[in-house]
């Protein structure tokens, strides 16, 4: 139910959003809005004010606003009707819901960053190297702990945000990595690998991410010691340890003797000696951690919270034309998209998880509506743009043959998207996509 419920209402204010945004400035300039509707037929309830009809939908994945002949078939030459306002006109209405959702996605943004989010520690930190995985793409082209990347393919990465978003859109991709090494400056080539079910771009090399303990399972081996939630594992047997595998491998490697742990606490440190006990056929202490700690981003100056909402914002929409360019030349595996399914699961994890990251949530999916729909896609607000300036550039308008023919292109193209991006949801369902051919 969490999962629905989620759905309905980030889907839900969306759709108001966007649509709001057609109908205020049509209103605006003076043409007439029949119906405005949350979600698609059948109808559900419908009320008439303003000479508008107001309706709710059953089908709640999307929202329409009919307008007085913006159907070029049906248009009569009424003062009312949207084929008969100006080309300027006509594209600030089209231009109004993709803004709104840009303009809404800035907004919470700003507003969360005020509040304070979680996020993973260190991401603006220097891309120092302290941890890479056994067979990863880090290992076999040569990079070691304690490396520091200052350039992925030519572009400076000042940071380890910066530099992830190079690796996560680049799957199957081989970068060219610039390392500092002892005083040296040295060039590897790195074979980015796909991970996960939307095939997520992987190097195998991280930060700093001491494991802290989130949880404590009761007359376990680390509670008995003592140990704290939020206490940050930094030593495993005097061994500096710099990610939760190394701890594992430590444990693990003792084999159930005792084990000295090095532990960060309030800024102390401290060290706890205990002896891991024996569980299903593992070596455990009693914990559950972190596998990336975070800390709490809060900027409670408006401007510099915009700021940096505009930031993030600008960073979203680069990576989301990367990956669109990607999935056109084919670089990119159509499991990166997510439909109404992939939208839904999201939504119900991040409700799980706070309000606060259902709203960070809603904020990204609100700014993809709106890049997305400014795409000169035939039937979405971006192709319906790209035919009134084309015409504009032509200096006249197009025949009604040609505009039906647009049209019906339209609709065939994103009849073929929503079958495909919903064949892609289905099979990332394992009790569906064993079923699948693909």
């Amino acid at each position: 139910m969490t999962y629905i419920l989620a759905f309905v209402f980030v889907l839900g204010v969306l759709v108001f959003v966007h649509e709001s945004g057609h109908f205020l400035v049509a209103k605006w300039v003076g043409v007439k809005v029949k119906v405005f509707s949350l979600g698609f037929p059948p109808k559900i309830i419908g009320r008439t004010w303003g000479g508008t009809e107001y309706r709710i939908g059953a089908l709640p994945l999307g929202g329409y606003v009919k307008m007085a002949g913006d159907n070029p078939m049906e248009a009569t030459g009424d003062p009312e009707e949207f084929m008969s306002h100006s080309k300027w006109e006509r594209l600030a209405i089209l231009l109004a819901g993709p803004a709104m959702n840009i303009v809404l996605s800035i907004l919470i943004l700003t507003t969360l960053f005020m509040v304070g989010v979680e996020r993973p520690a260190g991401l603006d930190d220097p891309v120092d190297v302290r941890f890479v995985a056994e067979d990863s793409p880090a290992s076999r082209s040569g990079v070691q702990p304690g490396d520091r990347i200052t350039r992925v393919d030519g572009d400076p990465v000042p940071s380890w945000k910066a530099a992830l978003d190079k690796f996560i859109v680049s799957a199957n991709d081989t970068l060219i990595l610039t390392i500092e090494r002892d005083a040296q400056t040295i060039e590897f080539p790195i074979e980015i690998e796909a991970r996960g079910d939307e095939e997520i771009g992987y190097a195998g090399l991280f930060p700093s991410i001491q494991p802290q303990v989130a949880a404590l399972f009761e007359d376990f081996p680390a509670e008995r010691a003592g140990m704290q939630e939020g206490d940050i594992i930094t030593k495993v047997g005097g061994k500096a340890i710099f990610h939760f595998t190394e701890l594992i491998e430590g444990i693990e490697a003792r084999g159930g003797e005792p084990v000295t742990l090095g532990v960060l606490r309030d800024q102390e440190s401290m060290e706890f000696t205990l002896t891991p006990q024996r569980e299903d056929g593992r070596w455990l202490i009693g914990i559950n951690f972190n596998v990336t700690p975070t800390v709490l981003f809060r900027v409670t100056n408006p401007v510099l919270a915009l700021r940096e909402a505009l930031g993030e914002t600008s960073r979203f929409t680069r990576l989301t034309f990367i990956v669109l360019g990607r999935l056109v030349t084919g670089r990119a595996s159509l499991n990166t998209l997510s439909g109404p399914v992939g939208i839904g699961v999201a939504a119900g994890e991040t409700a799980r998880r706070g309000a606060r990251q259902l709203f960070m949530f809603m904020a990204f999916l609100s700014l993809n509506l709106g890049i997305l729909n400014l795409l000169p896609i035939p039937l979405l607000d971006g192709g319906h743009m790209t035919v009134i300036a084309l015409e504009g550039l032509a200096g006249r308008d197009f025949s009604l043959q040609v505009k039906e023919r647009i049209l019906q292109v339209g609709f065939v193209m994103l009849l073929v998207l929503m079958v495909t991006v919903l064949a892609v949801d289905l099979s990332k369902i394992d009790a569906i996509g064993k079923y699948l051919p693909w």
